[in-house]
């Protein structure tokens, strides 16, 4: 059995982490060699997902795997990754951007991308069909990544008078362009997140500059896809995505990446692996 220290154990369990839904939560709810830790049980291996326990590294004699979703080291010192980098004996990592970062920290350790996947089981059945010109876009996730971000596609959103809907933690509350088209909000909640958004006709997810957004994975558009709806980067984008047919052909054309590439049950396989190689090696050492 493999035990999962997700993040909030480290920290607070009233934590809502969007990559402990995804990386450990529907991991473990799919597959029954996985479970989330249990203090005081024995474990064959152990994945700490965000959870820089440094004495429980030391302490596991097991396979050990640190699961990297942030490049933490740039925003969080209190977080000594590269110490707990040196008790683990595999990096995984959520995005291809960061686990390339990461093989350049931990040249001597097994570094692997384990993307972001989704439990097809709890997404509505029927995905969105686009009739007629878009009228309402939404962004969801953290609210102070669209108050970096979302600026970008005003000029766009006001130019063809798009309805903008914000779902996420907390309201819009920054004084700028954003703010005064009064965008409706719905507060994220991950039972009914599914339902709001395929009430958009396009989802907004525009990066921002800054260096720490290449890291991110691409969770927001691969969710958007499952359910039927197609993504917009750019102010172009959303001009290409006003047409009915070019959001039903965009979403069609994801669909078989989806379903190679983004099935949980995948992440399993690849941990099982990833597992087996270390303990292969711990044999031979």
């Amino acid at each position: 059995m493999t035990g999962i220290i997700p993040f909030p154990y480290m920290h607070d369990s009233s934590i809502v982490s969007g990559s402990t839904f995804l990386r450990v939560d529907r991991l473990v709810a799919n597959d029954s060699g996985f479970e989330k830790y249990i203090h005081g049980k024995k474990y064959d291996s152990l994945i700490f997902q965000k959870a820089y326990w440094i004495n429980m590294m030391e302490l596991f004699d097991g396979p050990k795997i640190l699961d990297i979703c942030d490049p933490d080291w740039f925003v969080h010192y209190d977080h000594n990754i590269i110490e707990a980098g040196r008790y683990v004996h595999a990096i995984t990592c959520s995005s291809e951007y960061l686990t390339g970062l990461a093989k350049i920290f931990f040249p001597d350790k097994i570094v692997e991308h384990v993307a972001d996947r989704l439990d097809f089981s709890l997404f509505p059945p029927i995905r969105k069909e686009h009739h007629g010109a878009a009228w309402r876009v939404v962004w969801f996730g953290f609210i102070h990544n669209a108050f970096e971000t979302l600026h970008q596609l005003i000029p766009i959103i006001k130019k063809y008078h798009l309805n903008l809907c914000i779902i996420a933690d907390k309201p819009y509350t920054k004084d700028d362009e954003v703010l005064k088209l009064n965008p409706e909000y719905i507060r994220y909640n991950q039972d009914t997140i599914y339902g709001h958004l395929q009430q958009a006709d396009i989802v907004l997810n525009p990066r921002s500059g800054r260096a720490f957004f290449k890291y991110k994975s691409n969770n927001k558009s691969i969710i958007a896809w499952k359910l039927g709806l197609p993504v917009a980067v750019t102010g172009e984008d959303i001009i290409r995505l006003l047409d009915p047919e070019e959001r039903n052909r965009e979403v069609a054309l994801k669909q078989p990446l989806l379903e190679q590439e983004y099935n949980i049950g995948k992440s399993a396989e690849q941990y099982r692996r990833i597992i087996s190689t270390i303990r292969n090696s711990l044999v031979k050492g």
